[in-house]
């Protein structure tokens, strides 16, 4: 019988058998490395790296442990705040180390999740160096306590109420440090508008700061009693205000009401109004309007129009026969 041949390899497994040798090249000089990644070509998946040491990885979360839940944090807000509020959320959980420190890396997302990432592979072994590497990368974010002089920008706005202002004045008082609270009233008062509330601080200043809120809280009332009266008041002069009629003000005085004029500029004329009339009479082409009621005192004036037939205005001061030479 025939001895039989070995047969050759086919196209694909020799293809297959090149893919796991380029992977097992590139693997090994990412470790010579040190973990550093380097461009792999398409359709290799990159190996899985973590920053946690390899015990961290290995210890399990505590089984039904629910995770709390808290904004993430993007990397643009104030790193030490964020990670007090997780703190204060983790710290009632029956949790290790390493679950600190695993729980952590989901309150992390966008700008904060990549900076995570590329941290060098298992060099993570405490939550303590976690939250130190974590408060030091993001530190620019950090918000810092503001001088007592900061106070001096809060003033009252023009129509800003006093409760408004003391609201916002509070918040202010909450980002300075080691604040004297003697000087609240002395500050707050320059601050303020013009008012009653002003001028009892300035009159009788306030030695306590509980003095001056219990003084604060007392002119909140009295300007909100009397905000009522004050929009009633307002009200009340828009009303008149939008029942007078400039015509009938304007015949009460004596004066004429002139229409407002439809165009801005009329075109400029080269022969007078009359003589177009006479011209356009003869071609009749003109529309008259009604005949204006003469009355005995106009009968001998010098002036008469001859579009209204009426003594009462000249031909080149009749603002009908502009409009009608305009259209």
């Amino acid at each position: 019988m025939e001895e039989q041949r070995e047969r050759p390899p086919r196209r694909e497994e020799g293809a297959a058998s090149n893919r796991r040798k380029n992977n097992s090249h590139i693997q090994n000089a990412s470790q010579q490395q040190g973990g550093t990644q380097n461009p792999l070509p398409l359709g290799v998946a990159p190996a899985r790296r973590n920053p946690f040491s390899m015990q961290i990885l290995a210890e399990a979360l505590p089984q039904g442990i629910r995770i709390p839940t808290l904004t993430d944090y993007d990397g643009t807000g104030d790193p030490e705040d964020h990670l007090d509020k997780f703190l204060a959320k983790a710290d009632l959980l029956d949790m290790s180390d390493a679950g600190y420190c695993k729980i952590f890396r989901t309150t992390l997302s966008g700008r904060a999740m990549v900076w995570f990432n590329q941290l060098p592979a298992h060099t993570i072994e405490s939550f303590e160096q976690l939250s130190q590497r974590f408060l030091h990368h993001f530190s620019i974010n950090k918000r810092y306590p503001k001088a007592a002089s900061y106070l001096f920008t809060v003033v009252q706005q023009e129509q800003e109420s006093l409760r408004d202002y003391v609201q916002r004045f509070s918040e202010a008082v909450l980002e300075v440090q080691d604040l004297n609270h003697e000087l609240l009233a002395s500050i707050l008062q320059q601050g303020l508008r013009r008012g009653r509330f002003r001028e009892s601080i300035a009159g009788k200043p306030p030695t306590t700061l509980d003095e001056l809120l219990k003084r604060v809280a007392k002119y909140i009332r009295i300007e909100e009693a009397l905000k009522p009266k004050a929009e009633v008041d307002n009200k009340r002069k828009i009303r008149e205000g939008e029942k007078r009629d400039p015509r009938r003000e304007g015949l009460a005085n004596g004066q004429r009401h002139i229409p407002p004029n439809t165009f801005a500029k009329y075109t400029p004329l080269t022969v007078p109004r009359a003589e177009i009339l006479t011209i356009a009479e003869q071609q009749g082409i003109v529309q008259w309007p009604r005949k204006m009621k003469e009355k005995p005192k106009r009968l001998k004036s010098d002036r008469y129009c001859r579009f209204h037939k009426d003594r009462r205005h000249r031909p080149e001061d009749c603002y009908h026969l502009k409009m009608k030479l305009r259209s």
